[in-house]
């Protein structure tokens, strides 16, 4: 059975590479692969590309800390899987009720935009959160 999740992932050598850069301008940030968040038996399961980079590359959670999180957190709460109506950071106590968020890549790509390869490498981990 493989993970569903590596913290320690470094098999993309441009992600790698960009995080250690971006760790260097942004010390604070988490710059490491982000972690799925939520249930990890939920029916409801919301996938995004990547990680943004002031927003869950920044907090170490899915959509939390840009605009995209904002919506996505007080739509989940307004429907019932999210305990609070926003995210702010990793330990502000949120829970989510049989729902989980993840990310197709784990890692913030340069510009947002992840290529195939490090796409088909982190399918491994999808596949097995769909699993």
């Amino acid at each position: 059975m493989s993970l569903a999740f590596d913290p320690d992932c470094r098999a993309c050598d441009r992600l790698a590479s960009f995080l250690e850069e971006v760790k260097g301008g942004h010390p604070d940030y988490h710059c490491r692969p982000v972690a799925p968040f939520g249930d990890p038996q939920a029916r409801l399961l919301v996938v995004g590309l990547a990680p943004g980079m002031h927003g869950a590359n920044a907090t170490g959670r899915p959509f939390t800390g840009d605009h995209a999180g904002i919506l996505l957190y007080e739509t989940l709460y307004k429907c019932g899987f999210a305990s609070a109506p926003e995210s702010r950071h990793i330990r502000d106590g949120l829970q989510l009720k049989n729902c989980r968020i993840t990310n197709a890549v784990k890692c913030l790509p340069p510009q947002n935009k992840p290529v195939g390869s490090e796409v088909r490498e982190c399918n491994r981990f999808l596949q097995q959160e769909l699993q």
